[in-house]
């Protein structure tokens, strides 16, 4: 499924209007920043030469979900967007990796301009392959979630550091990256102008079926009429395949969603349930394990062995040591 909800999200991001619409909206607060005719195509694979152990040169590829250029005045600047339907435990090395390899990339174009214009004057030149006044396309990236539970995993490169209390002092020092994440439940939808301001309304919505249609009913004309890009991408990342069929679609290649309030709803409610069950797992795993640490704190392993099959004296002890 990962890939299906990959391509729905590509497909939707082709339309210029709401690939600039994802800026504007989720950074500039709704200022029209970006606009469609800025755009021009990039290379949405990066590739960088490293060494390997045997001196070799290796070619590192790695690809974009979505990537344009915008064209400004004098420069231009790259804009580009990863989606995640689940957490990324190693995020902010990853939206790093994709933005050095693009600088890179830059730097390289350079080097191979000055080569073949051979204006490369003093040894700084030479070593550096690039002019004093030479300069780059700043690259702007987006983590754009749309999984249905909060994201979990760190915002930032000093978040998946551990730093040794010896070395603390280091820290002001090191150089730290953080992500640009979009996720429903810290977007105002009102900021959108295109199909995001429904993509973002309803993801907010996930596990209350009554709000999800109380929200169709009162946008009717809106949810009438979805583009067929945008339904795809609502049946994947909503998991409403099993729910929703194609019969919703007319001949104009837009979808009315209003006819599937009753799906929409069933599918909420079991969202919400399944939510509410991984919860309270999590809950339930905290619970023992602080109750495991204390037992074991206490050298009471014959208790501690008695609590993992005998759920009334777990109960009870979880009361004692007031856990619950």
């Amino acid at each position: 499924m990962p890939q299906e909800k990959d391509s729905a999200f590509r497909r939707f991001l082709e339309n210029p209007d709401c690939f600039c619409d994802l800026f504007n909206g989720a950074l500039f607060q709704g200022e029209q920043v970006l606009e469609p005719y800025m755009l021009e195509p990039a290379a949405e694979e990066n590739r960088l030469q490293v060494p390997d152990r045997q001196g070799k040169k290796r070619t590192i590829r790695r690809y974009r979900d979505a990537v344009r250029k915008a064209s400004g005045q004098l420069q231009y600047a790259v804009y580009g967007v990863e989606g995640q339907a689940k957490s990324h435990y190693a995020m902010p090395v990853r939206e790093m990796l994709y933005d050095a390899m693009n600088y890179a990339e830059q730097v390289k174009q350079l080097e191979i301009k000055h080569r073949e214009q051979k204006d490369l004057k003093d040894s700084a030149q030479f070593l550096s392959g690039i002019l004093p006044d030479d300069s780059l396309a700043p690259v702007l990236s987006l983590c754009v979630y749309y999984g249905l539970e909060q994201w979990e995993g760190p915002q930032e490169l000093w978040d998946m550091l551990a730093i040794p209390d010896e070395f603390r002092a280091m820290r002001p020092f090191l150089a730290n990256y953080k992500i640009n994440l979009i996720q429903a439940s810290e977007m105002d939808p009102q900021n959108f102008r295109t199909d995001w301001r429904l993509i973002f309304s309803l993801l907010s919505l996930a596990g209350d079926g009554e709000g999800m249609k109380r929200y169709i009913e009162e946008h009717k004309e809106e949810c009438s009429q979805v583009a067929e890009e945008t339904f795809d991408f609502l049946c994947e990342i909503l998991k409403v395949g099993k729910w929703w069929r194609r019969k919703q679609k007319t001949k104009e290649g837009v979808v009315d969603m209003c006819l599937a309030f009753e799906q929409i709803e069933k599918m909420a409610e079991e969202r919400g349930r399944v939510i509410g069950e991984k919860r309270g797992k999590v809950r339930g795993e905290n619970q023992f394990a602080a109750l495991t640490e204390k037992l074991l704190t206490s050298s009471r392993t014959e208790d501690l062995l008695r609590a993992t099959k005998d759920r009334e004296y777990r109960k009870k002890l979880y009361k004692e040591y007031g856990l619950l």
